[in-house]
């Protein structure tokens, strides 16, 4: 890290250089979670992307210089890194290697190189395919749609209204995990298939009936329809929760409370589930 000039830097028109020889995705990231730690308003970031030549560095870095920028910079390959830390400290600019450091610690303990190829992370493969047909599948199986084609899932998930059945859903697809929902209706009785689905991929959400309720009016509220005594009372929250317990102790679904649990804790208790059964 290079830091020659750093108590030049104003906490005024504050300029982030992001560049890369990819995507420039980690070192936005490393960049907004680094200066999110301070209160500095006016933050300017600009993204140098598939940067491949001194040339371009020479250009960023005279940009930089008469900005006071700082850079933070991921370049896999030697050459343009010592490039880039050259030129900074020649005309004193403050840059960061997020990289270059990591690439250097692994090699060292595997007594290997690495490649040097930009964009290897963001390469297509087998996995990205595997998110996107698990994320078409979570869409096109919402809510209770095409019942019907729900035998190949990894996780049926069955709860009540605002149970946050739909995003978990669409947070287990972005894993690569098929998963569909089906809302538990009290006037409404479940379809056989779902009796047919191996109890090992059902779960079933319940929740704080106050909880609920306040999701429900917030809903409401957004769409601008008025309050339904049975849709919103903590009374009538409390039959379906238990009405849906009945349901999922027949099924033998695995139930998970997820009042006080992020859409992420929920996931995690899926996932692993999943992988142990």
């Amino acid at each position: 890290m290079n830091t020659k000039g750093m108590n030049k830097l104003r906490h005024n028109d504050f300029y982030i250089f992001v560049v890369s020889d990819s995507t420039g995705e980690t070192a936005e990231k490393v960049a907004r979670a680094a200066i999110s730690q301070f209160s500095v308003s006016d933050v300017h970031l600009k993204r140098f992307l598939q940067v491949d030549s001194a040339l371009k560095i020479r250009e960023i870095i005279t940009e930089a210089a008469q900005k006071k920028a700082i850079v933070v910079f991921t370049l896999v390959k030697n050459e343009l890194r010592n490039i880039m830390l050259e030129e900074s400290n020649n005309c004193g600019v403050s840059s960061i290697d997020i990289i270059g450091p990591v690439l250097n610690s692994i090699s060292a303990i595997l007594h290997s190189q690495p490649e040097y190829k930009p964009g290897l992370l963001h390469r297509i493969n087998d996995e990205y395919f595997k998110r996107v047909d698990a994320l078409e599948f979570a869409v096109k199986h919402d809510d209770g749609q095409r019942i019907d084609e729900i035998a190949d899932t990894d996780a049926l998930v069955l709860g009540v209204s605002r149970t946050s059945k739909t995003p978990l859903c669409l947070f287990l697809a972005q894993r690569g995990f098929k998963a569909a929902n089906i809302p538990i209706i009290n006037s409404q009785k479940l379809d056989d298939i779902v009796y047919n689905i191996p109890k090992e991929k059902i779960f079933g959400l319940v929740s704080d009936p106050f909880r609920v309720s306040n999701l429900r009016k917030e809903r409401l509220k957004r769409m601008g329809i008025p309050f339904s005594p049975e849709y919103t009372s903590k009374e009538a929250i409390q039959e379906e929760i238990e009405h849906s317990r009945k349901i999922f102790n027949e099924i033998g679904a695995l139930v998970i409370d997820v009042t006080d649990k992020s859409i992420e804790e929920v996931a995690a208790d899926i996932i692993s589930h999943i992988n142990n059964r």
